[in-house]
């Protein structure tokens, strides 16, 4: 599906326009805290000190470059506005995720958290016609993970931080970042509520906040992926055996999709995730969306019917974006602050991790070792913008291709052909950073039956589900019995 670089045909989706889209159901996502100065008093810096590297971010992104950088013998400091442990979403992780992990070495204190296993995907339509189709990762092609895990990211997040610490990065938390003030190759200077903060280099993990940029105004938002986000974590929530055990499962309607992702022995995160068309027109409070799509939607209403949980749901943006160029003068971009998808897949995650091993070799190549063997800034950022932009691509196609009527046709067909969807399941798997010819080949064959697909059915049509046309039922209030995981800040974000 995305196995080929995406042609300039394709950018008819990416408007020139960079204004943020802002619908009102955005109150409780706010990407500027008024309280950062109350929180920055631990956040105390010397303008006298110049770092090699200042991270901005201490998420998964952001702490796996500190501590890339940090054991090559860097002095990184990281920055983060909030404090840990704190809640976001972005749950599901993929096999290439868990290989990211490995290399770190920081696989087994992930396993040693809270997590459930995933062993595939699960996809149906929310009225359960065609039943359940089912993608297992033991059948990607080559030798990577053949499983990946989920968590909720309270547990993963704070272990990063931790880690990057361990590996001698400075990591401040509570401490905002007022404005970039010095951006140049080798000279780079940021204000604080505590002061500036001077170093050679920059990497941007800033996550949605998107530090450079917002300041840059490079940010393009994708032309129909302008999606919101309902979602809790709950527990009782009925898991399927049999065949989808242990898989992450979407649910497919005309009007979005659910997620259904088993966090450990007990808990559930749920969301429902609204298309631009419903969001915009629906006249339900932002907070009851979730237990709405929930009470007209069969396969959630089945497997909630005994659930625990908050009687409101969380609310966050989740439209898709890109900041390119990924570098330039002084600095790298990695994970959201790069760019945005839509989570159908759960590939922000594996991005974010890729793009910081690829930022911190840059950085660490720039600054160590003899000097005749260093490499140019020119060539770092040329680099990291090339790789980037290449592996960005390939996952907004793979993103894309979720919200193609013809391939739904061909992912519902009983005859789809075994070679092309191990094909499709290696991408799936996160395996889109290096690619193998004959994948490759396989996925321009799947991308040309969508094309054959949308002009003459070679596979049945199948008729979407409605949510706004289904008649809801009516469902008891989720008993607010289950103790919420500790976070000590209000602000959520995919990444």
């Amino acid at each position: 599906m995305c196995a080929m670089p995406m042609n300039s045909k394709q950018f008819a989706h990416w408007p020139s326009n960079t204004s943020e889209p802002t619908p009102k159901e955005f109150c409780t996502h706010q990407f500027v805290d008024a309280n950062f100065a109350s929180r920055s008093k631990a956040c105390v810096m010397s303008a006298e000190h110049l770092y090699d590297c200042v991270v901005i971010g201490a998420g998964p992104a952001g702490s796996a470059a500190a501590i890339e950088m940090a054991r090559a013998g860097l002095d990184v400091i990281v920055l983060d506005r909030g404090e840990f442990p704190r809640f976001r979403i972005g749950e599901s992780f993929l096999p290439r995720t868990k290989r990211a992990f490995r290399r770190l070495g920081v696989l087994d204190k992930c396993m040693a958290l809270p997590h459930a296993r995933k062993l595939g995907v699960e996809i149906s339509l929310g009225d359960w016609r065609h039943g359940s189709q089912y993608f297992y990762f033991r059948d990607v092609f080559g030798n990577g993970d053949k499983e990946a895990f989920n968590m909720a990211r309270i547990h993963l997040d704070q272990m990063m931080m931790e880690s990057a610490r361990e590996a001698g990065a400075e990591v401040r938390t509570s401490c905002a970042l007022r404005a970039v003030t010095r951006l140049h190759d080798g000279d780079v200077e940021v204000d604080t509520e505590s002061g500036p903060v001077r170093a050679r280099w920059m990497i941007d993990a800033s996550g949605q906040a998107s530090t450079i940029g917002r300041e840059r105004e490079q940010r393009r938002f994708h032309s129909f992926l302008r999606n919101v986000a309902y979602f809790e974590h709950f527990e009782g929530v009925i898991r399927p055996s049999g065949r989808g055990q242990n898989c992450f499962a979407l649910v497919v309607a005309d009007e979005g999709w659910f997620w259904m992702i088993p966090l450990d022995d007990t808990r559930t995160s749920i969301g429902f995730v609204a298309r631009e068309s419903l969001h915009r027109t629906l006249d339900v409070p932002p907070e009851d969306r979730l237990r709405w799509a929930i009470e007209r939607t069969p396969v959630l209403r089945e497997r909630m019917a005994h659930a625990v949980g908050p009687n409101q749901n969380r609310v966050i943006s989740d439209f898709t974006y890109r900041c390119d160029p990924f570098s330039g003068a002084g600095h790298f971009l990695i994970g959201d602050a790069a760019a945005f998808l839509d989570p159908v897949w759960s590939t922000g995650l594996t991005l974010g991790l890729l793009g910081a091993e690829q930022a911190a070799g840059s950085v660490i190549r720039m600054l160590t070792g003899p000097l005749s063997l260093r490499t140019s800034a020119a060539c770092e950022r040329a680099r990291h913008h090339a790789w980037t932009k290449r592996i960005t691509d390939r996952a907004f196609r793979l993103v894309e291709g979720f919200y193609d009527p013809a391939f739904r046709d061909l992912l519902f067909s009983p005859k789809r052909t075994k070679t092309l969807e191990r094909a499709f399941i290696t991408l799936l798997a996160g395996e889109i950073d290096n690619i193998p010819f004959g994948v490759g080949v396989r996925c321009q064959a799947l991308r040309g039956l969508c094309s054959i697909q949308r002009k003459r059915a070679v596979a049945a049509r199948v008729r979407p589900f409605k949510i706004t046309l289904a008649s809801p039922v009516a469902m008891p209030p989720f008993a607010e019995a289950m103790p919420p995981l500790r976070e000590k800040t209000p602000e959520n974000s995919i990444s």
